[in-house]
């Protein structure tokens, strides 16, 4: 069980480090943002098969809820983004997805 959290918050760290790397590249243009996401999200993809091997949909429910909860955050905290209650409670039902994915069968 403790694997699953660990090579999730690997994996999501990674692609939400690359997806923000991207934004800063997206917005000044520098080839440093570029080439670090490339680098960041090869190894959030290495996690992600790690995830896979524990089964399919549940690798990659957790991954892809673990996204979105970090991109909502970061979005909020670094581009002054704003949720609506629709959002927030969108945030909530993934938190729970991802609970009821790494429960045992």
């Amino acid at each position: 069980m403790t694997s699953y959290w660990l090579v999730l918050s690997a994996a999501g760290a990674s692609f939400t480090l690359g997806s923000v790397l991207l934004k800063r590249f997206a917005d000044t243009g520098v080839g440093f943002f570029l080439l670090i996401a490339i680098v960041v999200l090869g190894l959030g993809n290495l996690a992600y098969i790690r995830l896979l091997a524990h089964g399919l949909g549940q690798g990659a429910v957790m991954s892809s809820m673990g996204q979105v909860i970090a991109l909502s955050v970061l979005g909020v905290l670094l581009f002054g983004e704003r949720l609506g209650l629709p959002q927030l409670a969108g945030l909530g039902l993934a938190i729970v997805s991802i609970w009821l994915f790494s429960q045992p069968r």
